[in-house]
């Protein structure tokens, strides 16, 4: 689907969808202990995992659709619990890196074949350690963490390099905690003690701070919905738009933004790779000179993200530098509008849309469909927030 948006004035109140990760490991961890997770988010991945869930009780094949977390998660899940797994995806997702199972399937004497679009694993998950590289994607470490405890025995997972995004594996340790799971963190990395069983539990979904930071630069808006204690990684979102300038004031039960920011920063987003879209539109139009540095993981998700905000953004008139692992931005007050492409990824899609009210003429974006993988409802939020928004036929 294409959208034309006309630029306009951006504000009110919205409750912020439930957290993707979140949703993720509830999902995982309540289906494991036979509890409940509430509040869980309905896009393309979330159902990629129910999916997947209910395939691998009734011993079927896995279908993860675009979803790496559905897709690094159940396979070790999957084989701890069945000795097998047979896993498929769409689009990109099969040719993202998964070297860091292969080299421990080698290492436990574990069977594997990816052929094509398809990975079939079959072998015995047990104790011992397992040796991680942190730099890649911390969704191998989550996907181990949510599988061992399922083998009964004394696991130690070994983190080889600098560890990015822990946040990500905080909110696993903390998902887990809430159905009877401890996991500890050690000097090498973690421990998963034996004789540990999934127990019934309830899980409430917080708001995802994520998903707020395309809402929070787009004008004078209030999001509910967000834990101010939360460890989400993205929460430090909230801190970068403060030092770039914009006023954020908390309020009972979440934030109101003015949307308005004075200068460019430099920021290391190693720890917060999906802040990245959000964050480039948002120094696109900011006085001043911005860096995005330590980037390189964006290379590897839904899209290279490096080279989509590069070449997307300037189709609308930003000025912006593109190197192996940073972006370098000029920002400017006002950009010009016009046609670009979402990448069938949903968080380009979302970026470009959030700061149409800087341009001085349309924009128009193609393949906005791209939103349902995270928040399927986006396009009708934007319109609450008073957004102009006129969808066109394919291909024009």
């Amino acid at each position: 689907m294409d959208v034309k948006i006309t630029p306009t004035k951006l504000s009110g109140k919205m409750n912020i969808p439930p957290s993707k990760s979140y949703s993720h490991r509830a999902l995982i961890c309540a289906h494991l202990g036979g509890g409940e997770a509430v509040g869980v988010g309905e896009s393309a991945d979330i159902a990629a995992t129910r999916a997947c869930l209910k395939a691998m009780d009734e011993k079927k094949p896995l279908f993860a659709n675009e979803s790496g977390s559905t897709l690094r998660f159940m396979i070790p899940v999957a084989l701890a619990k069945n000795g097998f797994v047979e896993i498929s995806g769409s689009e990109r997702l099969m040719q993202r890196p998964l070297d860091d199972y292969f080299n421990i399937f080698n290492e436990k004497g574990i069977e594997y074949s990816l052929e094509g679009q398809t990975l079939k694993v079959k072998g015995v998950l047990s104790g011992g350690q397992y040796f991680l590289r942190g730099d890649v994607s911390s969704q191998f470490i989550t996907g181990l963490l949510l599988a061992l405890p399922l083998t009964g025995e004394d696991c130690e997972i070994v983190i080889t390099t600098k560890l990015e995004s822990k946040a990500y594996v905080d909110m696993t340790i903390d998902a887990a905690r809430q159905f009877g799971i401890e996991i500890e963190e050690t000097e090498k990395g973690y421990f998963i003690k034996k004789r540990q069983r999934y127990s019934p539990a309830r899980y409430d979904v917080e708001g995802d701070f994520s998903q707020a930071a395309f809402f929070l630069e787009m004008g004078e808006v209030c999001l509910t919905g967000l834990n101010k204690s939360s460890v989400q990684g993205d929460k430090a979102i909230i801190d970068v738009y403060r030092s770039m300038g914009m006023s954020i004031r908390e309020t009972d039960d979440g934030y109101l933004s003015d949307g308005k920011t004075e200068r460019n920063v430099t920021v290391d987003v190693s720890q917060i790779p999906d802040a990245v879209p959000a964050l480039a539109a948002l120094m696109a139009v900011t006085k001043g000179e911005g860096r995005i540095v330590n980037a390189a993981r964006l290379r590897i998700k839904e899209s290279d993200r490096l080279r989509a905000v590069t070449e997307e953004l300037t189709k609308l008139g930003a000025d912006i530098t593109e190197g192996s692992d940073y972006l370098f931005i000029r920002g400017k007050d006002r950009l010009c509008g016009g046609k670009c492409d979402s990448h069938n990824d949903h968080r380009i899609a979302m970026a470009l849309a959030s700061i149409t009210p800087h341009c001085t003429g349309e924009v128009v974006i193609h393949g906005t469909e791209s939103v349902n993988k995270s928040m399927p409802d986006f396009w009708e939020r934007f319109k609450a927030l008073g957004g102009i928004v006129h969808e066109l036929n394919m291909g024009k």
